[in-house]
């Protein structure tokens, strides 16, 4: 009997391995904000292009902004033209989840990247979003 567990618990392992993969390979596309903007998450990231008013030093102020209200802590904010980043912690004690936005000029805009790590979290990652597009009219 002995020697069935570990087969029966990498059988376990592999079935949920499996189920997580299948679950994570769909994106989920929703709109947001008054603007009804489309953004898609496919773990562990939401990702979005924003119109051409929307500049990325703009984008990551709104970000910080929207953190700080939630109370997170602002672990690094950098920002110029072409792109910025905004890292935070949530209101805890712990060193997760961890909260990264990006934002990266194009020729048509400013994609945003907001990514928790180390689980994903798809309703914080909208949440955050409906944030920043408040903070920008959007």
């Amino acid at each position: 009997m002995k020697t069935r567990r570990p087969a029966r618990f990498f059988t376990s392992l592999a079935i949920f391995a499996a189920l997580f993969a299948a679950g994570g390979c769909e994106p989920s596309i929703r709109t947001q904000g008054a603007s009804a903007i489309r953004a898609s998450y496919s773990y562990p990231s939401l990702e979005t292009d924003l119109p051409d008013a929307s500049r990325a030093p703009a984008v990551i102020a709104a970000a910080e902004s929207t953190m700080r209200a939630r109370g997170y802590s602002i672990t690094k904010s950098v920002a110029t033209e072409e792109g910025g980043t905004v890292t935070g912690l949530p209101p805890r004690s712990s060193d997760y989840p961890n909260v990264e936005i990006i934002a990266t000029r194009t020729t048509t805009g400013t994609h945003v990247k907001i990514s928790i790590t180390p689980f994903g979290d798809e309703e914080l990652s909208r949440s955050l979003l409906d944030g920043i597009l408040t903070r920008l009219g959007l």
